[in-house]
């Protein structure tokens, strides 16, 4: 079962595609919905798929482009917002969902379904741990702990990758190619 919610990327207006543990780019389609397959069917696998995301690639083109640190702290801000939004979805998503099961329960229960008002239970249980599990997972994002610090983490590694890369490049120019200003009247011939 796959769960698909539609993202907009307001820099680029294009949507990601993120699959099990592993990040790929719709190539087809850049206004394609985040599609998102794990295990569970369930809404949190979203937030799954953004906190498993690598933005190694994206943090060392940014540093290519831009090497400037208020500029990693701006991209790391608005990944952290966009991801932070995305709780607040899914968190919205699982109130709405509890808030009708609710109602199905009670109106299950005054008409005597009581196989009925026992699985609503059991979908009830597993809104319940998920909410948890969101609350748990948006701590440690925040936080910047555990599994939900690679987004910003891959990010910032990628960029001071990209620092690095700027820095070789330029060490081996100045060391081939020195311009040195020899003031007048000194001569660079050697004595011996």
């Amino acid at each position: 079962m796959i769960a698909t919610l539609p993202v907009i990327n307001p820099e680029t207006s294009a949507h990601e595609e993120v699959e099990s543990n592993q990040v790929k780019p719709d190539t087809s389609s850049e206004k394609a919905p985040l599609k998102v397959s794990y295990a569970t069917g369930w809404p949190i696998d979203i937030v799954y798929g953004y906190l498993h995301k690598n933005n190694e690639e994206k943090g060392f083109s940014d540093a290519m482009v831009r090497s400037d640190l208020s500029f990693r702290d701006m991209n790391m801000s608005i990944i952290k917002n966009k991801i932070l939004m995305v709780f607040r979805e899914i968190n919205l998503n699982y109130d709405v969902m509890k808030r009708d099961l609710e109602i199905r329960m009670e109106t299950c229960s005054a008409a005597g379904l009581l196989t009925t008002v026992s699985e609503l239970e059991k979908r009830m249980s597993t809104i319940t741990a998920h909410k948890a599990e969101l609350k748990e997972l948006e701590e440690n994002f925040r936080n910047n702990e555990k599994e939900a610090s690679i987004p910003l983490q891959s990010y910032e590694c990628g960029f001071l990758r990209g620092i690095a890369t700027i820095a070789l490049g330029n060490a081996g120019r100045t060391m081939t190619n020195p311009e040195i200003e020899i003031p007048e009247g000194i001569s660079m011939t050697a004595t011996a």
